[in-house]
Parts: C-alpha cells; structure tokens; sequence
C-alpha cells in the first residue's frame, strides 16, 4: 500500500511540472490554473508593436515596484526563441521573465488578437481579466487591489 501511495505522489507531482512552462530565467516558471500566492501578470509583446514599446518601461516599473507580490512575465507574440528572443528583449529594454511558450492554449483563452495584451491572474491561479492596450504601473497596480474584507 506504501508503495502505490509514493507512486501515486510521484505521477501526481510528475504532472504537475510537466504543466510548467519555463522562461528565460531559469529560475522562474508559470503553471497556469495553479495557485501561486502572487498576481501574476502577463503581458504579450512585439518589437514591431510601438504600443508595446511605450508600455515596456511602465512594466519593468511595476514588475520592481511590486516584486514581493507580483511575478511579471511576458509573452513574444511572434513566438521567437533563443538568441533572436534575446537580441529583442534586449532591444526594448525587458527586465522581467518572458514565457518560452505561449499560455493561452492551457489558460483555456484565445490567443489576442490585438498587442499589447495583458492577462491579470490571482493569486489562486484564476485568470481575472484580459487587458487590451497600453497598461501603466498605476492602471496595473489598480488591478492587483485585493477586495475589501
């Protein structure tokens, strides 16, 4: 009985990270649906989107602003990887993670159709708005306010 009960944990602990999606620190991951004790904000990004241009600083403002909190993460809407990732990242000045792999298919969502996009998800994992356009660090941080008690 010990034995099924460590190998039941261990599938069930084996799927959950397989649900993992890393980013360019490999010290961060998102698992969508999980509840993470943090707002998570994830916003979708092109270089060639000059909306996004403008909102990048306004992010990485935020993101330091409020990193006790709130884990900032991004999304290359082309889905570029490796160096050509870097370069752009690099390029727009992002200081917070970006996803290596588009969330929308497991947050259950359509891909956006427009950039910037931004998701908003509570610390119990649920997905509790999608923001369209340019954000602020003071339009951001009105959307991480915990309901009254």
């Amino acid at each position: 009985m010990r034995t099924l009960t460590i190998l039941l944990l261990t599938t069930v602990l084996m799927a959950c990270e397989q649900n993992q999606i890393a980013t360019t620190d490999r010290e961060v991951h998102f698992t969508p649906g999980a509840a993470s004790g943090r707002w998570v904000i994830i916003n979708y990004w092109a270089k060639w989107c000059a909306p996004c241009r403008e909102e990048i600083p306004e992010l990485n403002h935020f993101a330091s602003e409020h990193a006790d909190r709130v884990q900032v993460l991004g999304v290359n809407y082309d889905g570029l990887q490796g160096d050509v990732l870097a370069a752009d990242m690099a390029a727009l000045d992002i200081r917070f993670p970006v996803l290596l792999a588009d969330p929308h298919p497991a947050l259950g969502i359509a891909r956006p159709s427009a950039l910037p996009a931004t998701l908003v998800i509570a610390p119990d994992g649920k997905l509790k708005e999608i923001l369209l356009g340019p954000q602020t660090a003071a339009a951001l941080t009105q959307h991480i306010q915990e309901p009254a008690q």
